[in-house]
């Protein structure tokens, strides 16, 4: 082992290069596996708040207070500083090698899960399928390999030299984003138009988080909602270099992560008109546009991944001998899940993979920005490197994103106008906060001003918060 502290980092999206970038910083040797060399959104925002201050000034291309609209085109502006990033400075944080490899990483033994099985059945079948996943979990017990510690191993076609050195690295940062695993059915679709700013009518050059008004022009019914789509809201964003982004969302879709599913490209569909009918609601020549970006992306991944390290009571349990064997040993560790986590020490997930996605909003880049080092902290000390918040703070979003994902488009709409009548500080903790509690309040000061708005919406809400239903199955 080098006497350097070296670190991993897998993908290079933007949680990932901002992970390698500051890691370099730190002093620590740092290798960045991504076979495409890295990537990044077309549009990156966040917080002005989120904003470290080792984050050069140049790659915040512009910043501003937003406006939010309701349903009946009331109109507020924040409080909060929003910015745009610039995603070229973004794409320049270096420090570290880059190799165009895949990279692959995790422990060198088979763990046992802990708890039962997401959507679990109930019943005879419940107790054939527990039976079945017992002796599965029975095989693995027994393992020929007690070797516990980070590793990585690198699909390459040896043409990228000699990764020997690399198998074992003090910290491994896994960043490559929730789509490589199992996700939420839920995604969050987009489709928007670049425009320059001389070409947009001049009261239209204000900048609008969320505008909640049917797409049309003033009056225009939505006939889309009886046939089942879900709400839209626009924004309307100064990317910094003269040009204007106006962008139609699905802020959350119940849709699957195949890119073949008819649902899926029908909602693509559906954007698009909403976006014909917003700009001509808005006075905008559609054929002025320069440029265009369509986003999907899902909400997060299905379980949020553990990255408490385990106790040394684990590691002890997985090594009991099996009787008459010199080399096989028992994996009881599971035993010991309670007192800690399933996590290597030194091996955590980052970004939207990891849980700092926010699975109601999609906002991710503000929360990678303005919580990297004290993940770098934890993971580097070999302790807790899971999300601020924690995993109470992440059930609470996903009950939030489930509640959303239940409601038609007039709820969506009722919603939205409520919350946006509440203090900007609550809007801001629910978006970007870090503390359940707090989160929580947020969420029980919506009971009033929608229960004046629409009763049954907020029964609605009550009821769909409350039935516990998974949003990682259809």
């Amino acid at each position: 082992m080098s006497s350097r502290f070296r670190a991993v980092v897998l993908g290079l999206g933007p949680a990932g290069r901002i992970a390698a970038h500051r890691a370099a910083a730190r002093g620590w040797d740092v290798l960045a596996l991504d076979p495409a060399g890295g990537s990044m959104p077309s549009t990156v925002g966040a917080w002005v708040h989120q904003l470290p201050g080792w984050l050069p000034a140049e790659a915040v291309a512009s910043r501003f207070h937003p406006s939010v609209v309701t349903s009946s085109g009331r109109a507020r502006v924040l409080s909060d500083e929003y910015a745009i990033l610039d995603t070229g400075v973004l794409a320049s944080l270096n420090g570290f090698d880059v190799r165009r490899e895949r990279g692959f990483c995790g422990a060198r033994a088979v763990h046992m899960r802990w708890g039962g099985r997401e959507g679990a059945r109930s019943g005879l079948r419940g107790v054939i399928d527990g039976a079945r996943d017992a002796l599965v979990r029975v095989r693995a017990m027994v393992t020929p390999d007690p070797g516990e510690g980070p590793s990585v191993v690198v699909d390459s076609d040896g043409a990228g030299g000699d990764f020997a050195g690399w198998t074992d690295p003090d910290v491994v940062v896994d960043a490559v984003g929730a789509d490589s695993g199992a996700v939420l059915v839920a995604r969050q679709l987009a489709f928007g138009q670049v425009f320059r700013e001389s070409d947009l009518p001049e009261g239209l050059r204000v900048p609008v988080l969320m505008d909640f008004t049917v797409p049309g022009p003033a009056g225009s019914g939505d006939e889309w909602a009886a046939e089942g789509y879900p709400a839209t809201f626009s924004y309307r964003l100064p990317l910094g270099d003269g040009t204007w982004l106006i962008e139609e969302t699905i802020l959350a879709a119940r849709t699957s992560a195949d890119p073949g599913d008819p649902g899926r490209t029908r909602l693509h569909s559906h954007l698009r008109d909403a976006q014909a009918r917003r700009l001509d609601g808005l006075g905008v020549d559609p054929t002025l546009a320069i440029g265009e970006e369509t986003v999907d992306f899902s909400m997060g991944p299905r379980r949020l991944p553990d990255n408490r390290p385990r106790t040394p009571l684990h590691g002890r349990l997985r090594m009991v001998p099996v009787p008459g064997s010199r080399t096989s040993r028992l994996d009881l560790g599971f035993l010991a899940r309670p007192f800690g986590g399933s996590a290597v020490p030194g091996h955590a997930h980052f970004g939207a993979g990891g849980g700092w996605m926010h699975p109601a909003t999609g906002y991710s880049v503000g929360a990678v920005l303005s919580d990297v080092d004290r993940f770098l902290d934890r993971l580097g000390a070999r302790g807790d490197a899971s999300p601020a918040g924690g995993r109470p703070l992440a059930w609470l979003r996903r009950r939030g994103l489930h509640v959303l994902l239940g409601f038609d488009a007039t709820q969506t709409r009722e919603f939205f106008d409520s919350f946006f009548t509440l203090p900007d500080s609550a809007i801001r903790e629910y978006l970007t906060g870090t503390s359940a509690p707090e989160t929580m309040s947020v969420m029980l000061r919506l009971v009033l001003p929608l229960a004046r708005r629409n009763p049954a919406t907020l029964v609605k809400l009550l009821a769909t918060f409350a039935d516990g239903k998974p949003t990682g199955r259809r």
